[in-house]
């Protein structure tokens, strides 16, 4: 899906990233799964979120591999990682996770995620706690707030200047411009396709899981849920609510951002979660 910003200049700075990361495709209980690696130190997922920002080793990545071990996959289904007929829910993408971490070798790690990457580290923090050292949640659904419906990207997917009004703060500002541009490839639109495809299976008939509220009181790692303020998508309502239900959690609001901070606000985005899980 972001394929142009191969080419693509952000003022001075080149927009993707020149250093590590580079894909690599691994065995995950029979599912080839492509996989962004790069960095030292502990080890830290990070799980992207409907838009497939881990197709490329943007900026963000980078930052975080200063100071970790950064593993970036691809959810199954996404780009060119298999496996999408095995999963039927957001539960199969948790246990996807799970094989993932064993076939690493990766007993514990920090896993956190974006919208719906949030949502799947919500799901595997629930269900193996001992495997999550840090857990980090960022403007994720997966669960109901009564009179705050979700924000309908389906309506809007084809709309382009709306798209970016619901995922962006200021729909006009040059992220806003770069991820969601008015003009695409053919190649940007296949990939968008195979991913609201993904998206249409997880969350079109219920884009919440009614077992999850129940269960977020197993989480026993520190847990950092992090939320624009101006988040038109998944409102900030849902972070206080998984605040409410997780114990011990921290939440904190990024001002002037909508749904994707990794992109608007990504030295406030990287800050927070990296000062969180190095604490």
């Amino acid at each position: 899906m972001l394929n142009f910003l191969k080419k693509l200049k952000y003022g001075a700075r080149v927009f993707l990233s020149k250093g590590g990361g580079q894909p690599e495709t691994i065995d995950v209980a029979g599912k080839a799964t492509v996989l962004l690696h790069g960095g030292e130190g502990e080890p830290f997922f990070y799980l992207h979120s409907g838009l497939g920002e881990s197709m490329l080793w943007l900026p963000f990545h980078q930052a975080f591999a200063k100071k970790f071990n950064v593993y970036s996959p691809l959810h199954p289904g996404f780009g060119k990682s298999g496996g999408f007929d095995q999963v039927a829910d957001i539960e199969d993408m948790a246990f996807h996770y799970l094989d993932m971490f064993d076939a690493l070798g990766i007993e514990q790690a920090c896993i956190g995620g974006v919208s719906l990457g949030g949502w799947i580290a919500a799901e595997f923090a629930v269900r193996w706690p001992e495997r999550v050292k840090k857990l980090w949640i960022a403007d994720a659904p997966g669960l109901w707030v009564e009179g705050k419906p979700l924000g309908d990207l389906f309506r809007l997917a084809q709309n382009r200047p709306k798209l970016r009004e619901m995922l962006f703060h200021d729909p006009a500002g040059p992220m806003a411009q770069v991820v969601i541009k008015d003009q695409v490839d053919e190649a940007t639109m296949l990939n968008a396709f195979q991913s609201m495809s993904v998206l249409a299976r997880m969350v079109w008939t219920r884009p919440y899981d009614p077992k999850l509220a129940g269960r977020l009181r197993r989480i026993a790692c520190p847990t950092l849920l992090l939320w624009g303020d101006d988040d038109k998508l998944v409102p900030r309502e849902y972070g206080e609510a998984y605040q409410k239900l997780i114990p011990g959690a921290e939440f904190k609001l990024i001002k002037d951002c909508g749904h994707l901070p990794m992109f608007e606000k990504e030295a406030e985005f990287v800050e927070a979660i990296t000062k969180f899980c190095l604490a």
